[in-house]
Order: structure tokens, then C-alpha cells, then sequence
């Protein structure tokens, strides 16, 4: 049985909106007891400029909220590789009590990247996909350019989700409501509407990193070819429906009935993608991702239990950096032991999150905001949970990018 503790208040905010705070706890596992019965972050956050100070002041979350101009945030706190909390604070919509909860759908932006990399690890487990194969060889609807940088290394998906294949087009502008939608071989190729240059090898597979949202496209590509479904009914197939991720779609537009949906804010905190709220992010796999806080909880738990989800080599593989590489296969990866940390951010025009986990410890958090001004708000979010929960991972000290691998 899934037990809650539910605690609701209404505060006033700057810009003169009405906010309203909703914390909501779930404890994720059947018949387990609760183990934090009032709701992670009470105490407050500590702001993000006060993060090295040994006794720092916190504030409400409702007053960094108002300081991000960021009016909902979602969060869901992984103990021991199982979801321990995961509740919502603030509101769907600037100016209204429409409260944000466990369940509300944010845009998750490029944490979509790691969802996309645990949908084409089932497909390896499968023997459908190769890691380590020429894509092209898969590929049926396009095909990569050849170029002299591909003679004798190749694209595979290894490289694609590492971030070392040497593919351009860092990422993609999202959509307003009413602006056509690229297909995604007009996405790969440039054309209209698509608001981009065309793909291209900018350097030998392999052989450096440059982080790629038009590499994640192509592998996307990869996935509808080989098996015949849409991009979001595989992901639902694969990962959604194994993992119980009901409040998550890939599907662009969001559907406006899709409900419970937090809308769209600008960096002023005011509602925007108007008249609908929402903006369209057609390049899925990179950047469209729908989800809640309790399904990203689901997700994270999976990569760190990993109870038969993906096979223990794919698993070690994505928590590994790849050669040349700051990137795992989905997430960056820093640190061992201890230390060992995968991360990944989320950044489209109105929306911020931010996803972590701890392979030593099974600990993790995912933040999702409906602001463009969320990500401190999440950073901060996640440096209280370290002082909270005593992680040994510190921020941002441990996330260092190393140096040398960048391809400029």
C-alpha cells in the first residue's frame, strides 16, 4: 500500500502572486514503513552564493521560488536506491492555486538523453542493436554523410550516447504553439521548419567529445527504423509500461487534455508558449521528454537497483566514462567509489531539471521546474538535500568537466 502525508499551505510571493506550497510525500514501496514523515527540504534552502559556509542561513522554498521566478517545482529523493519522497511545491500556473504535485508533467529537457539511453539498452539486451555497429547499418529512412572523418572510425550508438562521434548541433530551439513541427529527417537534414544547420562530422568518431543533441537525433532514428514504431511508442513499450511510468510521454505537442501539467514560465516568472502554455520539443530523444518527479523517481530507481531491468554490463557501461568522453552512455559521470556520481541537466526555453545519482550509495534526487529560471532553484534544491542526507558528493566541486576532451 502506498502511504502519503500530505501538508498544504497558501503563501503571497513577490511580483504579487498568489502562491500556493504543496508538499506531498510518498513512500514509493509496497508495505514498507515511511521513513520521513514530514517532507524533505521544511527546513528550507540554502542559496545557492552561501553554498560553502559551514552554518549557511536558509530561506523557504517559497522565497527562493520567488527569487528564481520559477512558480512549481517537483522533486523526488532516491534512499537507498528506493523512492523515499517525492511531493511538489508551488503552483502549475503564476497567479493560480492549481498546486504541483508527485504526478504534475514537466518538460525535462536534455534529462530525455538518458531516458533515450536505457530504450536503446533494451534493444541491445534484446540482440536487436549493437552498440559498437556502424548506425548506418540500421539506418533505412537516412543515412549519415560519409566524410574523409569516417573512412575508418564510425558512428555507432556507443559514440552517439557518449558524445564522440564527432556530430554537430549542440541543441535545438523548441517551438512556439502554432509554428509547424520538423519531421526528424528534416531535423537531420536543416530544412524548414527546422531552425538549424544540417547534420555534419566535425571530427574522427571517437576521437573527442562535442555534446550533441543532433548525435541523440540521429539514434532516435535508429530506433523507429528497426522497429517499425513511433519513437514514443517504443519508449512506452521498452521503458514506460516495464517501469510503471505512467505520466510520461514523448509525444510533442503535449496533448492539452494530458492534465495536471505544469505550465510554461519565462524568466520574469509570467506565463509563456501562449495561448496553450506549453512549448513543442519534435527532437524527442534529445529534448522532449514529458514526466512527473514519482515517474523520474521510478526511473532512477531502476538504474540503481537494476532488477532486471537492463542487463548488469549495459548498467556498468552507462555509470562508466566513455573514452575521450565526460559522458557515460546517457549521463556525465564524475568521480569512484564514494564519489561516483551520473548526472545529467535539463534546459528548454521555459523549463529546468536536473537528475543525479549515486552508484555507491544508491541515493539520487530529480528536481523538475516550470520556470527558465529553475536551474539555480535546482542546484539548490539538491545542495540542501547533500546537507541534509550527509552525502559525500559535493556540488559543484565534484562535477568538474575534465579538461583536454572538448572539441572546440
Amino acid at each position: 500500500m502506498i502511504k502519503k502525508l500530505s501538508i498544504s499551505l497558501v503563501v503571497t510571493l513577490g511580483l504579487g502572486l498568489g502562491i500556493l506550497a504543496q508538499f506531498q510525500t510518498v513512500q514509493a514501496q509496497d508495505d514498507e514503513p515511511l521513513t520521513h514523515d514530514i517532507p524533505y527540504l521544511a527546513a528550507g534552502l540554502i542559496p545557492l552564493e552561501d553554498r560553502s559556509k559551514l552554518s549557511p542561513m536558509r530561506e523557504t522554498i517559497e522565497e527562493r521560488m520567488a527569487e528564481a521566478n520559477t512558480p512549481g517545482v517537483a522533486v523526488a529523493v532516491i534512499k537507498n536506491g528506493k523512492v523515499d519522497w517525492a511531493g511538489g511545491f508551488g503552483t502549475a500556473v503564476a497567479g493560480k492555486a492549481i498546486p504541483v504535485d508527485e504526478n504534475s508533467v514537466f518538460s525535462a529537457g536534455s534529462v530525455s538523453k538518458l531516458v533515450n539511453a536505457a530504450l536503446i539498452f533494451r534493444l541491445v539486451d534484446e540482440g536487436v542493436l549493437d552498440l559498437d555497429a556502424d548506425v548506418n547499418t540500421y539506418l533505412s529512412s537516412w543515412k549519415i554523410p560519409q566524410s574523409e572523418f569516417t573512412r575508418t572510425q564510425k558512428v555507432t550508438l556507443r559514440r552517439l550516447l557518449s558524445h564522440s562521434a564527432g556530430i554537430n548541433l549542440h541543441g535545438f530551439g523548441d517551438f512556439d504553439p502554432g509554428e509547424r513541427l520538423p519531421t526528424v529527417i528534416q531535423t537531420l537534414n536543416g530544412a524548414s521548419p527546422a531552425k538549424h544547420d544540417p547534420i555534419e562530422i566535425l571530427f574522427e568518431p571517437g576521437s573527442a567529445m562535442k555534446y550533441s543533441g543532433g548525435g541523440i537525433t540521429i539514434s532516435q532514428l535508429v530506433v523507429t527504423d528497426v522497429t517499425g514504431q513511433t519513437y514514443e511508442e517504443a519508449a512506452r513499450r521498452y521503458v514506460f509500461d516495464p517501469l510503471g511510468m505512467s505520466r510520461s510521454t514523448f509525444a510533442n505537442p503535449l496533448p492539452e487534455d494530458y492534465g495536471n501539467i505544469a505550465y510554461a514560465h519565462g524568466r520574469e516568472g509570467r506565463p509563456a508558449a501562449l495561448p496553450r502554455g506549453y512549448e513543442s520539443m519534435p527532437e524527442v530523444a534529445a529534448s522532449g521528454l514529458w514526466t512527473s518527479a514519482a515517474d523520474m523517481g521510478k526511473f532512477l530507481s531502476a538504474l540503481l537497483t537494476n532488477d532486471g531491468f537492463l542487463s548488469e554490463e549495459l548498467r556498468t557501461a552507462m555509470f562508466t566514462r566513455q573514452p575521450n568522453s565526460w559522458h557515460g552512455l546517457g549521463p556525465r559521470v564524475n568521480g569512484a567509489d564514494e564519489k561516483h556520481v551520473i548526472h545529467h541537466g535539463g534546459s528548454n526555453n521555459s523549463y529546468q531539471s536536473w537528475f543525479e545519482a549515486h552508484p555507491h550509495t544508491g541515493d539520487g534526487v530529480v528536481v523538475l521546474t516550470n520556470g527558465a529560471g529553475g536551474r539555480t532553484l535546482a542546484y539548490e534544491v539538491r545542495i540542501s538535500l547533500e546537507r541534509e542526507l550527509g552525502w559525500q558528493v559535493n556540488f559543484p566541486d565534484d562535477f568538474d568537466e575534465p579538461e583536454g576532451l572538448r572539441h572546440d
